[in-house]
């Protein structure tokens, strides 16, 4: 196990400032070339404001475009900085902001006058190309924000994503057939230095790296259990003679099973394993939906591939002089990652678990965590059971202000807390968490769904 995975308190703030200033410097950029007439002293002639801002539109919601399949594409530097998972947000958001820019675009044109409503004629077939990629970005962002909604499957969600690939063509090609001025000069090889290092990076993501690591992300199921009440342990082996990737503790990988019964699917779930349990990966995994429900089906033998680690949950990224968890259910896995690793370490760290779930029989690993204190000796458990008749009077029933108030030590500086669960209790627990003095700051969050 390469143990240089787990040097603490890695900072990539300096990072993140600079890739947020080279987006920021390209839209400014951008701006520039789409107001470049506005400002000359024949503006009357070639366009009004609302033209020019139509312009910009444009040019942002072609950035955007590009920047899509950069954000999806789980590079691991990115990963590294940000976090996947906010990776994955952004990309949300910007792809809903891309939609409202091209919808735009249009709009000021004939407002501005430039354009005319009207039936399109055969002249006006760039115009027409235009047309069909807002139809296929408003394809793409209404399957995505309602796809529960919807009830398209995964597999379905995916397929229909694969058309952005078209949409990005069509949107170029519109931009340099209409605008003559992209075809020349200076802005000609702007956007041939531009286009030519989109396409090496997401052609490495997609092709090369993924080639380059497939040997590493073969594992075999070594073992397969029902740990608990719809939960299953899946335990993993890598499928040749090398050493297992490394990883922290709390960060996940997306895994897909070869087994005809199963779909073949790449899901995301945390690794419940410690990263010094360096001859396998293990997974705990709650049968919610339809794929999950399927894998009472996986066999001993079977081929996974695990494509990781991705995430920024982990206390090994920070110092800290405390640890609170706080967990919901399932997500108590990632704390059983960071707190096996923790015992192999036979750390003296002050860390106190605050687990709520709602039976015993839904508590996975229950009797581990418990025998944990003997290896951890400043480990502090409380457990609130929401369902079980067996509690006490005086126990806690609900993860809410008023428990939180009583389990909660008053905040010093140092103390780190790491939340997962559901949406909303983790909405909840943070709101809490801040009347009581903890700033957003001391607060590490595990939101992950695709």
């Amino acid at each position: 196990m390469n143990q240089t995975a787990l040097i603490r308190g890695k900072s990539y703030t300096a990072q993140k400032i600079i890739l947020w200033l080279l987006l920021l410097g390209l839209l400014l950029f951008l701006t520039r070339i789409g107001a470049r007439h506005y400002f000359r002293d024949e503006a009357v002639k070639t366009g009004t404001f609302p033209v020019m801002v139509g312009r910009v539109f444009a040019l942002w919601a072609i950035a955007l475009l590009l920047l899509q399949p950069v954000l999806a594409a789980r590079l691991r530097f990115l990963d590294r900085v940000f976090g996947l998972d906010r990776l994955l947000k952004f990309h949300r958001f910007s792809g809903i902001a891309c939609l409202i820019l091209t919808s735009s675009h249009p709009m000021l044109m004939y407002v501005s006058g430039l354009k005319k409503l009207g039936p399109l004629s055969s002249e006006q077939w760039p115009e027409a190309l235009g047309g069909i990629c807002i139809v296929g970005l408003w394809l793409a962002v209404v399957s995505s924000v309602w796809r529960k909604f919807l009830a398209l499957s995964y597999e379905e969600w995916i397929r229909l994503h694969k058309f952005m690939a078209p949409v990005v063509i069509l949107a170029l090609s519109h931009m340099f057939i209409i605008e003559s001025a992209m075809r020349k000069g200076w802005l000609l090889g702007f956007w041939i230095v531009l286009l030519v290092l989109w396409a090496s990076i997401v052609i490495a993501a997609k092709v090369v790296f993924p080639a380059q690591r497939a040997a590493s992300e073969a594992f075999v199921v070594s073992s397969v259990s029902a740990e608990a009440d719809k939960i299953w342990q899946i335990s993993l082996k890598p499928a040749a003679d090398i050493e297992r990737f490394s990883f922290l503790p709390g960060q996940f990988a997306f895994i897909s099973v070869e087994s005809s019964e199963i779909p073949h699917e790449e899901h995301p779930f945390t690794i419940a394993s410690a990263p010094a349990d360096s001859a396998s990966l293990q997974f705990l995994i709650k049968a919610s939906g339809d794929w999950t429900k399927k894998l009472s089906a996986v066999r001993t033998g079977d081929k996974v591939r695990v494509s990781g680690p991705f995430g920024v949950f982990s206390s090994y990224r920070h110092q800290a002089s405390s640890l609170i968890m706080i967990a919901g259910g399932i997500g108590i896995t990632p704390m059983l990652s960071t707190l096996r690793q923790l015992s192999h370490e036979k750390s003296d760290l002050p860390v106190k678990l605050i687990w709520s779930y709602r039976t015993s029989a839904e508590a996975p690993c229950l009797a581990e965590i418990e025998s944990l204190r003997q290896a951890l000796p400043n480990l502090e458990i409380e457990k609130i059971v929401s369902r079980e008749s067996s509690a006490g009077k005086d126990a806690l029933t609900r993860l809410d202000k008023p428990a939180l108030a009583k389990l909660m030590p008053e905040f010093k500086a140092g103390a780190l807390v790491m939340l997962c669960g559901p949406t909303a209790m983790m909405s909840d627990v943070r709101v809490a968490l801040q009347a009581l003095g903890y700033p957003s700051s001391a607060m590490l969050c595990e939101e992950f769904s695709l």
